[in-house]
């Protein structure tokens, strides 16, 4: 076993060290893109247990009986990419927890959940959503570290913080699990926090005028469509600007 994984580390290796001059086309980039991949995710088979992926410590589920759930999006697990150790593994099964901010799979056997090192971690894909680790200190205007939601990464871009706290209740009150979304525009390497239209208009008066008439015109509403909204104005903003 020791001799095959080291075989595919090595082959792996050498033909990542070809020069790119061997993609002479668009078509050929692609065919040799996905032969790496496919390379990559034949030698995480063969090693097994020892991918870095499956060295996380052991999750346990909070067994309190409470309305909703404490994941990304459902109560059970999602597809997507984990960027992990500078490797990607995708098509994995996986949890995003939004309380904790943890990745949670299962380990190799299928028989137990592990939780991922945020450190090892720096981005990943599911259901279709980008979510990037980024730093407050190394990042202008962030209150904490954190993963982010990618929403829209031209410029501006914006991003959002997904967050989940378990309130416990109170007599009659059911304990249950509240999301909170907090959105920051992206501008010039600083992120502003964004809270309804005023905040955003506030931060692109050069163009106050035609994003109101933006507004207006494709009845975008800010209070029940918050998210959507931002996204959209911003998108427009970054096509007048750029």
């Amino acid at each position: 076993m020791k001799f095959i994984c080291l075989a595919f580390a090595g082959f792996i290796f050498q033909l990542s060290g070809i020069s790119p001059l061997y993609a002479q086309s668009p078509a050929d980039s692609l065919v040799y893109k996905e032969s790496i991949s496919e390379l990559h995710r034949i030698y995480i088979d063969e090693i097994g247990d020892n991918a870095q992926i499956y060295h996380g410590s052991e999750y346990i589920r909070n067994g309190e009986k409470a309305i909703g759930f404490p994941y990304f999006e459902m109560d059970s697990m999602l597809t997507g990419t984990i960027y992990y150790q500078g490797n990607d593994y995708p098509d994995r099964q996986f949890f995003y927890n939004l309380v904790s901010g943890d990745i949670v799979i299962y380990n190799y056997a299928h028989n137990a959940l592990i939780t991922l090192s945020p450190l090892k971690a720096d981005s990943f894909i599911i259901d279709n959503h980008i979510f990037l680790q980024l730093s407050a200190k190394n990042s202008n205007g962030l209150p904490s570290d954190g993963y982010y939601e990618r929403l829209y990464g031209g410029e501006p871009g914006i991003y959002v913080s997904r967050t989940k706290n378990l309130v416990v209740g109170m007599g009659s009150v059911e304990t249950k699990y509240i999301q909170y979304d907090n959105y920051f525009v992206k501008y010039k390497n600083v992120f502003y926090p964004v809270d309804g239209k005023n905040s955003l208009l506030d931060l692109f008066k050069d163009e106050q005028d035609a994003l109101k008439k933006y507004i207006r015109t494709n009845r975008l509403n800010f209070k029940k469509n918050l998210e959507s909204s931002l996204v959209l104005t911003t998108i427009y903003y970054s096509r007048l600007k750029y």
